[in-house]
């Protein structure tokens, strides 16, 4: 009665939508290109570790998924794309309730994402040329037998904040720069030594992508990325990715939207550094 009072006063109609309640649902996306007459997918991504709804660790594929499951949900995506004709890569977002074994649709976001590259790594798809060739009037160079999946990759968002002290920004001047490589390691970033970061933007300074035959593998690669890597002047988020990957949950894939806000709570002193 009371949220139908709300309705009536604001709106002028009592009438009330009523949403299921997933209590610890997993954020998992497709990603397709398509040409505005055919589609195709390149597998999904797993993005359920996030902060204030926000992504910070992105990963592919999913661990969460069943080969079946994982054909219908690409397929969804794929007839959504087909049925609006859409023209470009674009991403269609999910929420997957693993305890019912089913994905609801959330959205479609019609660009590049930032966490692209973990799709490029498993697929070899250079998915922002193919965006550009689409965009520039050419069709699909790629039928669906043509993609498929090697190995795991993850994907990192390194920011200018302090992770002890509730990721506060840190803007300031880069004045040490050191940057991970070696097989399987990707490095996305405009940083230079000098770089001077300014308070007025976006906090992220780099993406570090990593990718291996397993999913462990993958995490071991990415702990080792990490060691190596110094942005020195600057706080960082780099000692939450490394507390992450050592964290038994994470190791094992069990985790959902909402597990990162507890583990933060409960981890505070693990990320002084």
């Amino acid at each position: 009665p009371q949220a139908e009072a709300e309705a009536l006063a604001a709106f002028g109609d009592g009438g009330l939508y009523m949403e299921k309640v997933i209590g610890k649902a997993r954020h998992i996306e497709v990603q397709v290109l398509a040409d505005g007459s055919d589609a195709i997918h390149c597998y999904e991504r797993e993005c359920s570790l996030q902060r204030r709804r926000q992504k910070v660790w992105e990963e592919a594929p999913s661990r969460a998924l069943s080969d079946r499951l994982r054909e219908d949900l690409c397929a969804s995506a794929v007839a959504l794309a087909k049925a609006v004709k859409y023209s470009g890569a674009g991403t269609v977002e999910y929420l997957y309730d693993d305890e019912a074994d089913r994905f609801y649709f959330i959205e479609m976001n019609t660009r590049i994402q930032v966490e692209h590259p973990v799709t490029e790594a498993i697929t070899g798809i250079d998915l922002v040329a193919e965006m550009l060739r689409i965009a520039g009037g050419e069709k699909l160079r790629f039928r669906q037998s043509d993609v498929s999946v090697k190995g795991h990759a993850i994907e990192v968002r390194l920011n200018a904040e302090d992770p002890a002290k509730e990721f506060a920004p840190f803007p300031g001047q880069v004045a040490e720069l050191r940057i991970p490589g070696g097989p399987g390691v990707r490095f996305d970033s405009m940083l230079y030594q000098g770089y001077q970061v300014p308070p007025f933007y976006d906090s992220l300074l780099a993406k570090l992508i990593v990718h291996a035959e397993t999913r462990e593998a993958a995490i071991v690669r990415l702990i080792r990325a990490l060691n190596e890597l110094k942005i020195g002047g600057l706080k960082t988020t780099k000692p939450l990715f490394l507390a992450l990957a050592a964290d038994p949950a994470v190791r094992a894939g069990d985790v959902h939207t909402r597990w990162l806000e507890g583990w933060l709570i409960e981890n505070a002193a693990a990320l002084a550094g």
